[in-house]
């Protein structure tokens, strides 16, 4: 049976790179495949605490470099929603929206004084609406090339404050104020076939190739993240008939950030990140299944001094009905 590699970049375009406080959103690629007239349905959760401090590529102290303010620790928590729909077997939309919660601290320096400064907060972030072409739409054993485009919508939450009354920095804010465009390629292609534990069924070992450039607007304040440049390698091994073993590896470089009239420190912002991602998928049903990546970075070279977290969690599940 004809197998369609409609793929879309879910996570990619919902992540922010927050300057001087680090990445808050781990760089993974969720594939998902619909074909027309299918509906998807997908919750997803990430954890992800940035207790680290670095400098370039390596590990530091909270105020290594003395800034205005010294970063402590970023904890983040986005739950989303996420829709798809195959309106053909070469065309799908998809909507996702997150639900951030954030606790920041960083110590204010201030004449001479440092003052402890913390927010603790949940909001509606950016939602994101992209779409997934399939520019070549082979069989199982042959080349599979979809293009993706998408668009990151300014809906999520800008005037954040803490409980003596400031305002969140535009970095941690849940939603950046900016629009920001998504494009992107993914090429897929299965390598071969291993026997599973069954014994007599076999299972394919597909490799995807995925591409993503993110540019970024400008947003609350004139602050402009830098535009992001993003390579996944993904495959996949369903080793028993419910549960497939998941495996990614992933590299972010991202541009200093324009920070307009906020008067961070744009030497802060950017860097470069690889991860790699193990991860299983549980086949709850023919139409549910449930998956959890582990992400640990092992390579990290920052600009100037922010944030980092020692690993990343992302669990989701997702259903999917025809609803013609």
């Amino acid at each position: 049976m004809k197998t369609k590699f409609l793929l879309f970049i879910l996570l990619i375009t919902l992540e922010k790179t927050f300057g001087s406080c680090g990445s808050s959103s781990c760089p993974l690629y969720i594939s998902n495949s619909l074909s027309k007239g299918y509906f998807s349905l997908g919750f997803s959760y990430e954890y992800i605490y940035q207790n680290q401090v670095y400098v370039g590529s390596n590990k530091s102290f909270v105020g290594a470099i003395p800034e205005h303010h010294d970063e402590v620790s970023t904890l983040n928590q986005v739950t989303a929603l996420t829709l798809g729909y195959a309106v053909f077997d070469f065309l799908r939309f998809d909507f996702a929206l997150p639900f951030i919660h954030r606790e920041h601290s960083h110590i204010h320096n201030h004449h001479g004084e440092q003052l402890w400064e913390y927010w603790n907060y949940t909001g509606i972030g950016d939602a994101v609406i992209a779409g997934s072409f399939s520019f070549i739409n082979g069989d199982d054993n042959s080349l599979n090339l979809n293009l993706n485009a998408g668009v990151k919508l300014p809906t999520g939450i800008t005037d954040i404050k803490n409980n003596e009354g400031e305002e969140a920095e535009v970095t941690i804010q849940p939603g950046s104020g900016s629009t920001d465009l998504i494009v992107g390629a993914a090429f897929t292609n299965n390598l071969l076939s291993l026997p599973t534990m069954s014994g007599n069924k076999f299972s394919s070992l597909p490799l995807a190739l995925i591409v993503n450039y993110k540019l970024n607007g400008k947003g609350t304040d004139d602050y402009k993240f830098g535009n992001e440049f993003q390579i996944h390698l993904s495959t996949a091994y369903r080793f028993v008939e419910k549960i497939s073993l998941l495996l990614q590896v992933n590299a972010r470089f991202q541009e200093h950030s324009d920070v307009g009239i906020t008067g961070e420190p744009e030497e802060n912002t950017g860097g470069k990140w690889i991860f790699i991602s193990p991860g299983l998928k549980f086949y709850l049903s023919d139409n549910i299944s449930l998956y959890g990546y582990f992400q640990l970075p092992v390579y990290q070279n920052v600009n100037g001094i922010q944030q980092t977290a020692p690993y990343n969690l992302r669990i989701g599940m997702n259903k999917e009905m025809n609803i013609l």
